[in-house]
């Protein structure tokens, strides 16, 4: 077994076992999450031209292995340009899926309504909330619509299609009532 086929192999498990592990234990955010932040004004040199982070190591490794091991198999190079060649692929296939991928997925905003900003909004009953038990209800806040399980205040049905005023959200069920209509 080539020295090229081990940096393969270590490329493909260590995401890999991470992955199991984190499904395992409830987190995928550490393996994705580690990178060192040294950063100037506007331009990261370390975020674009020398990414630390395990999972781009891991495509670096994949690749310098791929690449190596190929050119081994071919019989027409020696081994100092191979490892150079290999070395240099590796580098470009890190920096372009860095660049091109995580980059761009870290800039990525998720924009979510806070439950405080919720309260006393209007929602539109989309399930009818039964007497003394739950239904559903659409609220459209600034980052758009959620939908939350619902149970009236007074324990009252509330109808399909009805409009009520959230009074409170906790743990993800909605306590209303039933919007007066003047």
């Amino acid at each position: 077994m080539s020295i090229f086929m081990i940096l393969l192999i270590i490329g493909l498990t260590v995401p890999t076992v991470s992955l199991a592990l984190s499904a395992l234990l409830g987190s995928f955010e550490g393996f994705f999450d580690t990178d060192i932040d040294i950063s100037t004004e506007g331009f990261n040199f370390f975020e674009v031209l020398l990414p630390i982070s395990p999972i781009i190591w891991c495509v670096q490794l994949i690749v310098t292995g791929s690449v190596g091991e190929m050119l081994v198999r071919s019989g027409n190079f020696d081994i100092v340009p191979i490892w150079i060649i290999a070395i240099i692929a590796g580098y470009m296939g890190m920096l372009i899926i860095n660049n091109c991928v995580m980059i761009p997925l870290k800039r990525v905003k998720i924009y979510t309504d806070s439950i405080s900003s919720l309260l006393g909004k209007q929602g539109k009953v989309i399930e009818t909330i039964s007497e003394n038990g739950t239904g559903a209800i659409k609220i459209t806040g600034s980052a758009g619509s959620t939908i939350y399980a619902a149970k009236c205040i007074n324990n009252t049905k509330i109808n399909q299609g009805e409009i009520v005023r959230v009074n409170g959200i906790v743990d993800g069920v909605a306590t209303v009532e039933k919007e007066v209509v003047n």
